[in-house]
């Protein structure tokens, strides 16, 4: 066991560092934007990004290695592996690839539900932004693939280093050819960050000896029942994806600048989400898939995560919570009502930090024994709560100078209430044994 723990913060370390990069690369990139283009064309270009984000989230994202690793980590021998994953990948290639051509297809009707309060030149300049950023997410799903097979093998330098190259790919577009292109550059730089994102995972994979043949949902007893447990798998890992899109689109009606100001105050407040929430769930899932159904060990793989992410959020959610006009105004130049705004969301997303990076790992215990049923549970009471509390606040009660509050109040509602019944299910799963079968012996799960 504490081989385990010691290569699960060993690679949250890893990814962690990486998230740190990427994260910081990110903030400049806003800052960019705030400083390059006035707060109506900055709200469009967070709108653009948000549309095709969604449906990368929803069907790859986070998604396709909670679907991925469980699966192969079941077959036995390795002509198995690589048929299952040749089926995985051609599957993701033509149904993810179905999906985005349709997405540019229907870029108009997207558009205009999902930012629907803004005016009409903003929404076109939007969808044509958005086009692009469809052609982008298409590599990183192909992407996502060779870098699920890599997370399943304990290879997790591709993972790490990826993100880096597209942040710093559209950063760099930015930074050096704004003047030229104006918002098109955001779409140049997303589409070369992509193919590079490709390339390295892509070389990484074959470099590890990974091999694609022609292969079409083989063996077909990975496949079994693969369907239902997709859909639920899908939703369960892009319930934070869903909530931001309807708090876009409820921003979207408020005042020019709150879409910028909801986007930055959200990314900035869950920043360790990615960088320790997520770090430590990715490094740890793959132990946990195979310590299915033993309580005991995943007991103390989840105990001993959220000592390490309570150890580095709260601290962070104290400082920041208290320096919140201070940080966004000194890292993004922000100002004036802008500033304001994007403080309120800022806040109360902070404070509510410790609870969001607690989720991943608490939803992947159930989802690495096979139960997609309770996270969906969590997941639809979370976001159907959390959405009816914003839309009330926002359009109902609160007046229309603090209408941004809230949008803040349902982060913070939906991330506490989240970790809270997930918390309280798995201590209800853990009081009733998870299987009848005898805990494998210690060598036996090393090896």
């Amino acid at each position: 066991m504490k081989k385990i723990l010691s290569f699960i913060f060993r690679t949250g370390f890893l990814l962690g560092l990486s998230a740190i990069l990427s994260k910081g690369l990110s903030f400049w990139r806003n800052r960019l934007l705030v400083e390059t283009f006035p707060p109506e064309q900055t709200d469009l270009i967070f709108a653009a990004f948000r549309v095709p984000d969604f449906f990368f989230a929803l069907f790859v994202g986070a998604t396709l290695s909670v679907i991925f690793i469980p699966q192969i980590n079941q077959l036995k021998t390795k002509t198995e592996k690589t048929l299952y994953l040749s089926s995985f990948f051609w599957g993701v290639v033509v149904w993810f690839g179905g999906l985005v051509t349709l997405g540019i297809l229907t870029i108009s009707p997207l558009v205009n539900i999902t930012a629907m309060g803004l005016d009409t030149d903003l929404k076109i300049a939007t969808m044509e932004l958005a086009r692009w950023l469809f052609v982008s997410i298409f590599m990183l799903g192909i992407s996502g693939v060779f870098s699920a097979y890599l997370q399943a093998k304990g290879r997790f330098m591709a993972l790490a280093l990826a993100p880096i190259f597209y942040m710093g790919s559209i950063c760099g577009a930015l930074f050096f050819f704004r003047d030229q292109f104006g918002i098109n550059i955001v779409a140049y730089g997303a589409l070369l960050g992509s193919f590079l994102h490709l390339l390295l995972n892509a070389f990484y994979f074959f470099f590890y000896r990974g091999a694609i043949r022609f292969a079409w949902k083989k063996p077909l007893k990975a496949w079994q029942e693969f369907h239902g447990d997709f859909w639920r798998r899908v939703f369960n890992n892009s319930v934070f994806q869903i909530n931001q899109t309807v708090d876009l689109w409820v921003a979207s009606f408020l005042i020019s600048g709150a879409i910028t100001a909801f986007s930055i105050g959200t990314n900035f407040g869950h920043l360790l989400l990615s960088i320790v929430g997520y770090s430590i769930a990715n490094a740890a899932f793959p132990k946990l898939s195979k310590t299915k159904n033993d309580a005991q060990k995943q007991q103390a793989i989840v105990k001993s995560s959220i000592k390490w992410i309570l150890l580095f959020t709260v601290p962070f959610a104290i400082i920041s919570a208290v320096g919140s006009t201070f940080w966004l105004s000194w890292l993004f130049a922000l100002k004036g009502t802008t500033l304001s705004m994007a403080a309120s969301v800022f806040f109360w997303t902070v404070i509510s930090l410790p609870f969001a990076c607690m989720i991943p790992i608490l939803s992947r215990v159930f989802l690495a024994n096979n139960d997609t049923k309770t996270p969906l549970l969590v997941g639809l009471i979370s976001i159907v709560l959390a959405t009816t509390l914003v839309l009330v606040l926002t359009f109902l009660v609160l007046p229309k100078e603090t209408q941004i509050l809230g949008l803040a109040y349902g982060n913070f509602t939906a991330n506490v209430l989240s970790a809270g019944l997930f918390t309280y299910f798995l201590s209800k799963k853990w009081k009733t044994p998870l299987s009848s079968n005898k805990p494998k012996p210690e060598k036996e799960l090393m090896s």
